[in-house]
């Protein structure tokens, strides 16, 4: 069995695509679904404890990896691990010992396939009925020949440290890793209602602060508690993290100094 189990996936999606009808496709797209989802699922819980599977468990493949990319810039790309046989004498013999190869979908490959397989696992929407879209089995081959690449890999690699930090609106724990902290990244707020974003300042002996410079934050008019704005359209709704009431948000703008009103 594959170091990521989805054979049994596998198999069904080949014989659905095999009888080839509209049924059976459909039932393929349901299987390779499960089967990129249990891949990307399991890299994500090689990071550990530090990471807790309720940061991600409800989310789609798509954003979990794009999150595991945040920690592991190299995360969506293969990888053959090698190490260098030593002589008797301690220096290096040139020799190379094989260990074995890490695979992983590219986020771009991932968002485009997920998407695809997902169109045909609904009925068709209104918009759609002019045109609905086709399922097609000989893209449901390729999806399934990259996810069977995919799941010969013999390692899964981990290479990051992840540190919780508070974030500054909702105090909910937000994840940072070392490849964050050295390249001074933009971090969101993981929870879903708030998404405030914060700057990575790196400070010395690996410390580092999570700042709100340069993002906008305003008062709940009903519980008083700040929420992120930074990402919100003129006109647009949001609702406050902690009591969830809806807000509407809208820009404006005047002369300054104000103009004195005229005198008749």
């Amino acid at each position: 069995m594959s170091i990521y189990g989805v054979e049994d996936f596998l198999a069904r999606a080949k014989a659905y695509i095999e009888i080839g009808d509209e049924n059976a496709l459909r039932h393929a797209c349901l299987e390779l679904r499960f089967s990129l989802e249990s891949i990307v699922y399991q890299r994500l819980r090689k990071i550990g404890d530090k990471l807790p599977r309720s940061v991600y468990k409800s989310w789609q493949p798509q954003k979990a990896l794009k999150l595991l990319l945040s920690f592991e810039p190299r995360a969506d790309q293969d990888i053959t691990l090698d190490i260098c046989v030593e002589t008797v004498d301690g220096a290096p013999s040139g020799n190379r010992q094989h260990i074995g190869d890490y695979k992983m979908f590219s986020v771009k490959w991932l968002n485009k396939s997920y998407n695809k397989l997902g169109k045909f696992l609904h009925l068709t929407s209104l918009s759609e009925d002019d045109s609905p879209p086709q399922i097609n089995a000989t893209d449901l081959q390729e999806i399934l020949d990259e996810i069977e690449r995919v799941s010969t890999a013999s390692l899964v690699l981990t290479m990051n440290s992840i540190t919780a930090v508070a974030c500054a609106v909702c105090k909910s724990d937000m994840y940072v890793s070392l490849s964050q902290i050295e390249e001074g990244s933009v971090v969101e707020c993981y929870k879903d209602s708030c998404g405030a974003k914060h700057n990575i300042v790196k400070l010395d002996e690996g410390r580092f602060t999570a700042d709100r410079i340069g993002f906008q934050s305003v008062p709940c008019n009903k519980c008083g508690k700040s929420f992120s704005i930074e990402d919100v359209k003129h006109g647009e709704l949001k609702d406050c993290w902690n009591c969830s009431q809806t807000h509407v948000v809208g820009w404006g703008y005047s002369a300054w100094p104000i103009p004195e009103k005229s005198t008749v």
